[in-house]
């Protein structure tokens, strides 16, 4: 941190032999270690923020059932589909459960649950009756099982406690096709708070992958308490526990050493930072970097395009074609040529790196791109004077050069060269 003097007058500076600056402060060492103990509770969600579901968790349909299940004389499922949930510390038991078709229902949507574990699917009230929608495109329906309420043992500082599980159940299917997997997702959401350099933080952990007990696998946040409910899962603020979190000023570092199962408290480290957050995860990102995105220096923290997302290319088309087609009157954009070789090293990067960035995918959609095979003496390589790969040139529709660019570009450069020339 840079000091701040009163300026002297000159004279007064020379006189005293203060031409230069003096040197600045040693900082104040980093805070020391201290333990925190934070107690946790469930919160119930407000002002429309949807917190705490941890991931679905797959359940397989089980080929063979034991025949006590199967005999019990005032279970009287026409077709019944049968799974079983293991949770929580003590999986020898688990909750057995079985789908069945309601009347006129061509799908298993009533579910039989064992509440009580006692291996009776009749005893624990009448089934659940599941809601049925269409959710995409092909016809597929989704059913689910909403609000469901299942009781788990823990030992807590070996005392035996019980906790509630709320979770869904559901399974998506086309047509009436038999589940062959049905879908567990916990509200696992729990929360306490922690003064860090004197400001209230939320403390909140999740059972991330809906296994029934809090483990420090799972996810956490650490947050100013003035953070709206709604923003707490906004950015990058969620994380596995295994990593650290930091307090909103950047002073002080947090740890998760211990989490009780049943997610009732949790033991933080608390200590001084030595480097900032942003730090951190970019020297975590550099490390888990190739050889090759560390030698092109490539921003480790740039995140990439999802599975689904990619460039709409025009490829095998003349430079004409594609210029007809951003000229349509329902398309109407500028054209992006990628001269380009199958040899082309860089031209390879390219496609690696630069159009698998995020940003660069999101904003090819304002324009065409083209990818045009480059040939040395080619009309089309004589025409816009290009010599080499990679070559890009952005045209209007009508033909009109609006930039260009030899050689390759990084994601962050490409994207800063398109946004210059967005209309």
């Amino acid at each position: 941190m840079t000091t701040i003097r009163p300026l002297l007058p000159l004279l007064l500076v020379a006189s005293l032999g203060l031409g230069e600056d003096p040197p600045e402060p040693p900082k104040n060492p980093p805070e020391a270690e201290r333990e925190v103990r934070v107690e946790l509770m469930g919160k119930v969600p407000e002002e429309g923020a949807a917190l705490g579901y941890g991931s679905p968790r797959p359940l397989l349909v089980e080929t063979t059932v034991p025949r006590f299940l199967v005999e019990i004389p005032r279970f009287e499922a026409k077709d019944p589909v049968w799974f079983r949930v293991a949770l929580g510390e003590t999986k020898g038991i688990p909750f057995y459960a079985a789908l069945d078709k309601s009347a006129g229902s061509t799908l298993w949507d009533l579910l039989y649950l064992d509440l009580d574990r006692d291996l009776d699917l009749t005893n624990d009230g009448p089934p659940v009756k599941g809601g049925v929608r269409t959710v995409y495109s092909n016809g597929a329906k989704l059913v689910e099982f909403l609000d469901l309420r299942l009781t788990l043992p823990y030992s807590v500082e070996g005392v035996e406690a019980r906790e509630p599980y709320s979770c869904v159940l559901y399974y998506i299917v086309e047509g009436d096709a038999r589940p062959k997997t049905v879908q567990v997702e916990r509200d696992g959401w729990r929360e306490g708070t922690v003064a860090l350099g004197g400001t209230a933080h939320v403390v909140a952990v999740v059972d991330d992958d809906s296994d029934g007990q809090f483990t420090t696998g799972d996810a956490w946040i650490v947050r100013p308490a003035s953070v709206a409910r709604r923003d707490l899962l906004s950015g990058d603020s969620i994380r596995a526990m295994l990593f650290p979190s930091w307090s909103q000023d950047q002073e002080h570092t947090v740890e998760v050493k211990s989490i009780d199962p049943a997610g009732r408290s949790v033991t933080l480290l608390v200590k001084g930072a030595t480097e900032s957050e942003g730090e951190f995860f970019t020297k975590v990102a550099r490390a888990r970097q190739s050889p090759e995105e560390q030698q092109l220096k490539l921003d480790p923290l740039r995140p990439k395009a999802g599975e689904n997302q990619q460039i709409d290319w025009l490829a095998g088309k003349s430079i004409q074609y594609a210029l007809d087609i951003a000229a349509a009157p329902r398309v109407n954009k500028r054209l992006v040529l990628d001269f380009a070789a199958p040899d082309c090293v860089w031209c390879g990067r390219m496609e690696r790196y630069t159009y698998r960035d995020r940003e660069v995918v999101q904003l090819a959609r304002r324009f065409v791109f083209a990818k045009i095979e480059f040939r040395k003496g080619s009309a089309e390589a004589a025409k816009y004077g290009v010599d080499g790969t990679p070559t890009l040139i952005i045209l209007e529709n009508d033909g009109t050069e609006v930039a260009r660019h030899a050689g390759f570009l990084r994601p962050g450069e490409m994207a800063a060269w398109l946004k210059g020339a967005l209309r």
